[in-house]
């Protein structure tokens, strides 16, 4: 566990001036009296990264503000969860929270009564990503707004798809009838991290709705138990998969393949995909890698698959990150002004210092690279967004039943009727120990 960080940022009084809203207050006795915001997260870095934004933004609304005081206290991840069960069980939450959304964390504060509603018509102009703002939806009412987004996408070299004499895919299948031509000339199609399971898990999901068009089949199965595993278009999912291996579509040591491995192929070029996450922008600037690689990357939505519901612009995307606050009638208005404010600026500001993939629809950069503008393109065209993917949906236990499953699957040691009947009893019991 890291040694939690604590820090305590008073901001300073600055100069009326930013307007924001209806501007800036007037200065009445009421609007005058000190008001202290109390904010926890798991950002000890305050002057880099995501810390560094939320600082700015503070100052932001002081400038509005004079009379309101933050104090901040961060720990890493594991510390501030155990520091929200304590405040959660003292009923001493602070105003504002960074959390994650995953229902086994933040549903227990909703049904409390520790979280404060808040109005979804309020945030319409800041453009979050389709479906970004369902996984803080509780029993109708919204408690919460996405900080940071994570899309599972494809990465492709142009380079490798001319030399083959192949154009860039847009289904499944396409990718299967390329393996010959890509295998004649010593290239693996695609690469991904089959070693830590859970890039195979996201991967079955994405499959999964490419064929029934929903990813709330996905969702119900684990959360609600409305669906199941067992049923007919998950097991045919897991067969298209192993039909997928079975072609020579994936790196021929795909189960023992870990991140680094998968991704150096594909710098390296011995790869013409990689699946993988948007984070994954950064390898349009890796000084590891050439620059004939760097010129030649591109990247595309996940492919759809021919005969299927699902549409490329179906979107396996994840807002692990969330800003909450505890319900608060004293400081409500304020709170929820804080909240607009930081829904406007928050996504603009990640984007320009690089800090995080916003969750909400941002203007390019003129430096940005052809990959960062294609996945603000795919995020803003999103018409729909899964949330968190099936393995974090339930405990820790399913998540490595899943892990392991795939990575069965995709070495063939199980059928397709096998894997989708233990995860159905691992999601049954998960949902049994709630």
């Amino acid at each position: 566990m890291s040694k939690k960080t604590v820090t305590a940022c008073l901001c300073a009084v600055l100069a009326a001036g930013a307007v924001f809203a209806g501007g800036s207050k007037d200065n009445s006795a009421e609007t005058n009296k000190k008001i202290v915001i109390k904010i926890g997260d798991n950002l000890p870095d305050r002057n880099n990264g995501m810390g560094a934004v939320f600082e700015q933004i503070n100052t932001e609304f002081t400038t509005l503000h004079p009379n309101v005081e933050f104090v901040v206290e961060s720990y890493q991840d594991q510390p501030w969860q155990e520091k929200v069960k304590i405040y959660a069980t003292a009923n001493q939450l602070p105003d504002v929270m960074k959390y994650w959304s995953f229902p086994g964390m933040m549903k227990p504060l909703v049904e409390a009564g520790m979280l404060m509603p808040m109005n979804k018509n309020d945030y319409t102009d800041a453009k979050f990503m389709a479906g970004s703002l369902e996984g803080n939806v509780y029993d109708g009412k919204l408690y919460g707004i996405p900080v940071s987004a994570d899309m599972w996408v494809l990465y492709v070299n142009k380079s490798l798809f001319k030399k083959a004499g192949i154009p860039l895919p847009t289904s499944w299948e396409d990718i299967i009838k390329s393996v010959p031509k890509f295998r004649a000339l010593g290239i693996t199609p695609v690469v991904t991290d089959g070693k830590e399971g859970w890039p195979i898990c996201e991967m079955y999901d994405n499959i999964l709705q490419r064929m029934n068009g929903d990813f709330t089949h996905m969702i119900n199965a684990c959360d609600n138990r409305t669906e199941k595993w067992t049923q007919p278009d998950f097991i045919k999912a897991a067969g298209y998969i192993q039909n997928m291996v079975k072609a020579g579509v994936f790196n021929d040591n795909l189960t023992t393949s870990d991140y680094g491995d998968a991704r150096n192929m594909f710098g390296q070029e011995r790869a013409a995909m990689y699946m993988m996450g948007s984070w994954e922008m950064s390898l349009a600037t890796d000084e590891n890698f050439s620059q004939n690689f760097k010129d030649n990357l591109d990247v595309i939505p996940f492919p759809v698959i021919e005969g299927g519901k699902g549409k490329a612009t179906d979107t396996l995307a994840w807002f692990g990150g969330n800003l909450i606050f505890a319900a608060n009638p004293a400081q409500q208005d304020l709170i929820n002004e804080y909240a607009q404010l930081f829904a406007k600026r928050w996504s603009t500001l990640c984007w320009e210092t690089k800090a995080s993939f916003p969750p909400a629809s941002v203007k390019a950069l003129p430096d940005d690279t052809v990959v960062a503008k294609k996945l603000l393109a795919i995020s803003s065209g999103a018409t729909s967004s899964s949330g968190t993917p099936a393995l974090d949906r339930l405990d820790s236990v399913f998540k490595e039943d899943m892990q392991e499953q795939m990575r069965q699957l995709c070495a063939l040691l199980v059928t397709p009727e096998q894997f989708t009947k233990t995860l159905d009893a691992s999601a049954q019991r998960a949902y049994d120990e709630k």
